[in-house]
């Protein structure tokens, strides 16, 4: 029976050092930072012309002062420009019925930031206004003085819906 009791003694000892080394091997795994953008099923773009980095990384994680919804009809001397765009997998694909084929497999959200003569940040999630501004910006470019905007609605046909959208003034 003492034989036994240091059997089971032993067995329990082997077990607990087996799970430490266990333990101590997986606290020793290393990953470089290259490994974190590999492992998010989310893709960000960002197309600025915003120079300084501390910037762009305050306008991404901060609130900016307004909602562009909220300044329509006001006029808008925009010197920088921030289009962010998100591509998220969509957890269940949208498949047609009767072909089986994959319509929509992907969300994609653009989000744009303007900012203004005095540093002030407006920013929106309409995509008709971040489809303009791209447009706009592909045909012209940002000088340096900027350009004026007037923040309008505009409606959409066949829907009762209206769309942000800016007009140069």
């Amino acid at each position: 029976m003492e034989e036994n009791k240091d059997l089971r003694n032993e067995e329990m000892e082997n077990e607990v050092l087996e799970g430490e080394n266990t333990v101590e091997e997986t606290a020793m795994s290393v990953t470089g930072f290259g490994a974190m953008a590999q492992n998010t099923k989310v893709k960000k773009q960002y197309f600025t012309n915003i120079n300084d980095q501390k910037k762009i990384f305050n306008l991404e994680n901060n609130e900016c002062d307004y909602k562009l919804n909220d300044c329509k009809d006001e006029l808008i001397r925009v010197k920088e420009v921030l289009i962010k765009r998100i591509e998220k997998p969509l957890a269940e694909p949208e498949i047609d019925s009767q072909t089986g084929e994959i319509i929509k497999d992907k969300e994609i959200k653009l989000v744009t930031i303007l900012i203004d003569e005095s540093g002030k940040s407006y920013v929106t999630a309409s995509k008709m206004f971040s489809i303009q501004m791209s447009n706009y910006i592909q045909m012209f470019g940002i000088n340096e003085n900027g350009f004026d905007i007037k923040i309008t609605d505009r409606a959409i046909k066949g829907s009762s819906n209206k769309a942000l959208g800016f007009e140069l003034v």
